[in-house]
């Protein structure tokens, strides 16, 4: 395999050997291979990126009207009716007589179009002996052959095949660059990529179609400012290239980004279209804009694809992250179809939303009606499970991921480990974690915090011992819980420790990290520690003032106490009861007629 790939970038074609040479250092590795001995593909997954349309008969040569074969009937007709096949055995048929029957000019003509029909078929093993068979190929050959690797997923056969392409020294055309861009967008190989755009930019193949293909290859690769940055330049605008932007940055959590292009978007004129409002949709879930949302369902119900099962699950993840599960099963009742992904989405926000029982009973039905279960599917179960400490269904559903052999996936074993702590089973969460062949941030956060909650706050703090040896960098809820472990056991040496940690983290601004940090000083009687962490806090909510608060009580400073509290009412932030009742109960000897003010107030 060649590790290096030479583009020219002087006549813009790619040759061998060039003028002016750009390395670009591809990094492959083996993927199923495709020759005549395997079995005919049955990969036949939805591919919503950009296609190529490369059997356009009016950029193809095409046969004198007055050549006739065999046959009857002359080459431009075969090409037609090889366009209008919809089964291997038309195509196979009229292959014979293309082999049999046609020469000259216009072989090349229908051995294109034979490609893409067999592509379009799904027999991409024939397309490739066609390919591989022909005594001559043109732009359109290559571009065909590569369209069809990437429909079905082969990004590896696709670059080695975009290799040999380079070397036939046949230069590329604007749908060549689709694809190959397509390639990199699958492959994430942004140094091939960002190859590519300079020789669209210097070869002047720039347009509508290609510039989109950019704008998606840099936010697959989540380079949001250069995919900006194309969209900006762009001479023209259509449905399609707005989509792309928009879903880029409902994807990468740009969500007032995505909302912004929107309103701009239908201000000129465009309409969306049903991946438009779906990446909207995916944007005020995650911004929890209900209110938006349910405009957008009202104009879907007006105008738009009412029976679209992609916008109804769309709809259904976007009332379940908002926490209107009501409104989300109304939209779920009434799809006519749906599909895994709308099951998943039911099952996910109910397990969210704290209703495990409806989330289970939703599942039984699920494995009744015998809906594929995906690994997301199992995930939201087992997160159901524990939402109500249902132990049993938990043991069940974990029988069912060792038979089918996935409880090395790392999110499915992480969130095992989580359920087994929240229905206080250490051991059996201790097990699932050692089993793990590969373990992340999250799942030794899982375990960290389930033995700190569940009194096991030594083995807590040797878990985070393990977690750094094994190289794996804490994020703030590890630190938050190791934190809480050392502030039970009043050991202010390992908490000094990892406020250490923290410090050399951008953790150190979070506001649980040190409104734990404050709890742990307090508790381990370290006031003046306590309160110069409370200080330096950019941002303070609720948990950090009652932290300080109650520290200040339980080591007898009631007076700078009360003076907190008022401090916290006059910044708008009220003083609940837990506050009040833990100050009274600590500071009741204390002659002040601020407290007295307080013990009435307690007393209504």
């Amino acid at each position: 395999m060649l590790s290096t790939i030479t583009i020219t970038s002087s006549n813009l074609c790619f040759q061998s050997p060039p003028p002016f040479l750009l390395h670009i250092h591809t990094h492959t590795h083996t993927q199923t291979s495709l020759n005549p001995s395997h079995k005919p593909l049955t990969r036949t997954h939805e591919d919503h990126r950009f296609q190529c349309f490369s059997a356009d008969k009016d950029k193809l040569p095409s046969c004198s009207d007055n050549s006739s074969n065999t046959y009857g009937f002359n080459d431009t007709d075969l090409g037609n009716f090889l366009r209008s096949c919809s089964s291997v055995k038309e195509v196979r048929r009229l292959h014979v007589v293309v082999a049999k029957g046609c020469g000259g000019d216009s072989r090349l003509y229908l051995h294109n179009n034979l490609i893409s029909v067999y592509v379009r078929v799904g027999r991409l093993i024939d397309a490739r002996k066609v390919f591989d068979e022909m005594p001559e190929r043109n732009v359109v050959s290559w571009t065909a052959m590569l369209d069809g690797y990437l429909k079905y997923g082969f990004e590896d056969e696709g670059l080695r095949l975009f290799m040999d392409f380079v070397e036939s020294g046949i230069q590329a055309n604007s749908k060549t660059f689709v694809c190959l861009l397509n390639l990199c967008s699958g492959r994430l190989d942004f140094e091939l990529g960002k190859q590519l755009h300079g020789c669209v930019l210097k070869g002047g193949f720039g347009n509508l179609i290609v510039e989109s293909a950019l704008v998606y290859f840099y936010a697959q690769c989540e380079h949001l400012d250069e995919a900006f940055r194309v969209f900006d330049r762009m001479q023209e605008y259509d449905v399609v290239c707005w989509t792309t932007i928009i879903t880029a940055c409902s994807q990468h959590g740009k969500t007032k980004d995505a909302f912004m292009l929107f309103s701009k978007m239908l201000s000129d004129g465009f309409a969306p279209n049903e991946f438009t409002v779906c990446s909207v949709l995916k944007a005020c879930g995650e911004e929890k804009a209900l209110k938006f949302g349910r405009q957008l369902h009202g104009t879907i119900v007006k105008k738009l694809f009412r029976n679209d099962v992609f916008l109804g699950t769309s709809l259904v993840d976007m009332y379940a992250k908002c926490g209107i599960t009501d409104d989300s099963r109304l939209v779920f009742d009434g799809m006519r179809r749906r599909n895994m992904v709308t099951w998943t989405c039911i099952i996910a926000g109910y397990a969210r939303n704290g209703c495990g029982e409806e989330a289970i009973n939703l599942f039984r039905v699920m494995k009744r009606r015998k809906i594929y279960v995906n690994k997301l599917t199992m995930v939201s179960m087992i997160r159901a499970c524990g939402s109500i400490k249902a132990l049993q269904t938990g043991k069940e559903l974990h029988a069912q991921i060792l038979k089918n052999h996935i409880e090395d996936n790392i999110y499915i074993a992480s969130t095992l480990v989580w359920l087994y702590c929240k229905c206080g089973h250490y051991s059996y969460a201790h097990n699932v974690l050692q089993r793990m062949t590969f373990r992340d941030v999250f799942s030794w956060t899982a375990m960290i915090s389930g033995c700190a909650r569940l009194g096991h706050e030594s083995e807590a703090l040797e878990f985070l011992k393990e977690m750094v040896g094994e190289g794996v960098i804490p994020n703030p809820f590890t630190f938050s819980s190791a934190l809480k472990a050392c502030a039970k056991l009043k050991n202010i040496w390992q908490g000094k420790l990892i406020h250490s940690s923290v410090t050399k983290t951008p953790a150190l601004s979070n506001v649980y990290v040190g409104s734990a940090l404050i709890n742990m000083y307090s508790k381990c009687g370290y006031v003046d520690e306590a309160v110069e962490v409370f200080d330096s806090m950019p941002e303070k909510n609720l948990v950090s003032w009652k932290a300080m608060i109650v520290g200040y009580a339980k080591n007898g400073l009631c007076r700078e106490a009360m003076k907190l509290m008022y401090q916290m009412e006059a910044e708008g932030i009220e003083v609940d009861d837990y506050i009040l009742a833990t100050v009274l109960t600590a500071c009741g000897d204390f002659d002040d007629e601020h407290l007295s003010k307080y013990s009435l107030r307690s007393g209504d």
